[in-house]
């Protein structure tokens, strides 16, 4: 496994993306590449050589293939489709093995350092958020390509892609470290991560309460006190964030959505997501619609 160092002094440039969909049986070309490529895989299952080592990606894989390493399919795959995004960074680290990326990670985390780090390949148990950046990043493509603009927007939200990454390996990275949360950080996680699971199902908070063994009230403000927020306030933002989701990348209709992430009421829905979002459900689904996709 390859990893990543990327610090604040590091440029990073966006070059390309798109979404690839197979037509029929596919393998995938072979190919040299001179910038990094990041592939979030949607659909399928396949097969790769990468640098002369045998490698299987499925759905739900994230991986990165480096400059001037030779890639190609192995054995041809059917119903494959996956976000490929081609970018550069200038002034990184590449580091090689976990038992040397280790010491880097512990050392980043006991110095609050600015620095992340990118893993070659992972697996995130939750991608609602690098989805909906890479539906962004995707759509500001389509703004700027027929037009004399800079193409900075485009920069700045492949670095959000590029950091929503890795928070997603900084905890795939910290738990390799067996490190514990200070303040019942843990127990936090373990709080947002019961509520991002079950906040479609009319999830009431005196049951996230009770379910962590807290009184409703005190749970209410312990929860302020360590997010920030009210957990109601949290749950809302979590059914948006899978709102934004399955609008770009579903054709379902706004009620649909709307039931989908728990709120029967689609008013109240409608001017919930305005009132986060700032637009109108249609109003986003029409401003993600232009998505570039290809399919060789």
């Amino acid at each position: 496994m390859r990893y990543i160092v990327k610090c604040g002094d590091a440029k990073t440039t966006y070059i390309s993306g798109g979404v690839f969909v197979s037509n029929g049986r596919w393998t995938h070309p072979k190919m040299t590449l001179n910038d990094y490529e990041l592939v979030v895989v949607l659909k399928g299952r396949f097969w790769m050589k990468i640098g002369g080592m045998k490698k299987e990606f499925q759905e739900g894989d994230c991986f990165l293939l480096f400059p001037d390493e030779e890639h190609y399919g192995i054995e041809g795959a059917w119903d494959v489709s996956f976000y490929w995004l081609h970018f550069q960074i200038q002034g990184e680290e590449v580091i090689e093995g976990e038992r040397h990326i280790l010491p880097v990670i512990r050392q980043m985390s006991e110095q609050d350092s600015d620095c992340s780090v990118l893993n070659e390949r992972c697996h995130p148990e939750e991608m609602v958020q690098l989805i909906i950046l890479i539906n962004q990043l995707l759509y500001y493509q389509s703004l700027y390509k027929k037009t004399e603009a800079p193409v900075r927007p485009c920069d700045i939200m492949m670095e959000m892609v590029l950091y929503e990454l890795a928070q997603v390996t900084r905890k795939i990275n910290l738990e390799k470290l067996r490190i514990e949360s200070l303040d019942n950080g843990t127990e936090m996680d373990k709080i947002y991560d019961y509520i991002r699971a079950n906040c479609y199902k009319n999830l009431q908070i005196a049951e996230v309460a009770r379910q962590f063994g807290y009184n409703p009230q005190y749970f209410i403000r312990m929860f302020r006190r360590k997010s920030g927020q009210s957990p109601k306030q949290y749950m809302i933002q979590q059914q948006i964030q899978q709102a934004k989701y399955l609008f770009a990348t579903t054709s379902l209709k706004i009620t649909e959505v709307a039931e989908q992430v728990g709120m029967s009421d689609v008013r109240a829905f409608s001017k919930r997501f305005k009132k986060y979002e700032g637009i109108s459900p249609s109003e986003y689904r029409k401003a993600f619609h232009k998505t570039h996709y290809n399919s060789r």
